[in-house]
């Protein structure tokens, strides 16, 4: 069942269902390594991923439909600050039935809250605002974009998390994470 529904500076979503999902960020058009993240996801039978923002063009879900074919996953996105036609991206998005959201946004998997922003500004500053947000909200877990950096934090038994970039262009070391959403558990994977 998916809820969708408008508050204030945020959305809202619930999905029911996943307890295991992918998060990924920061793309930036880099069509081998994203197929890349994807199959990774798919071996581990991920079937909800999220990814943060800076997919860029609208090319690129259609690469990403083509490797997940007729699989039934679900892809929830958030705008990035680069994402540069956002009225075709969310044509896609809703033509596919994932679902592309302003950031921030606010979602609820099988009952944790969890709060998905890409960034804002600098590192300093997003890093920052990350933090304050989840020690401030009623929300379980943090994923943010933008600084291109992994960053796993435990504030308060809550989780702050960036997957780092997929596209590798700022580290070299392009990453993304599976999230244990019941746990409180991350794995962070290489994309070679």
């Amino acid at each position: 069942m998916l809820l969708y529904r408008y508050r204030s500076l945020y959305s809202y979503v619930a999905i029911g269902g996943s307890l295991i999902v992918g998060v990924m960020s920061d793309t930036h058009d880099n069509v081998e390594l994203t197929l890349k993240a994807i199959r990774i996801f798919l071996e581990n039978n991920i079937d909800t991923i999220i990814h943060l923002g800076d997919i860029i063009s609208p090319f690129m879900p259609r690469f990403i439909k083509g490797e997940i074919g007729d699989e039934e996953v679900k892809i929830i996105s958030v705008l990035g600050n680069n994402d540069g036609d956002p009225y075709m991206l969310a044509k896609l998005f809703n033509e596919y039935k994932w679902i592309l959201l302003p950031s921030p946004s606010v979602i609820e998997l099988d009952g944790i809250k969890v709060y998905l922003m890409h960034g804002f500004n600098g590192i300093d500053f997003t890093e920052a605002m990350a933090r304050s947000l989840l020690r401030n909200m009623d929300v379980e877990i943090l994923l943010y974009g933008h600084t291109h950096r992994y960053r796993e934090e435990r504030i308060n038994n809550k989780l702050l998390l960036n997957p780092g970039e997929v596209c590798g262009y700022l580290t070299g070391n392009p990453s993304i994470a599976i999230l244990d959403t019941d746990r409180l558990t991350v794995k962070r994977v290489g994309v070679k």
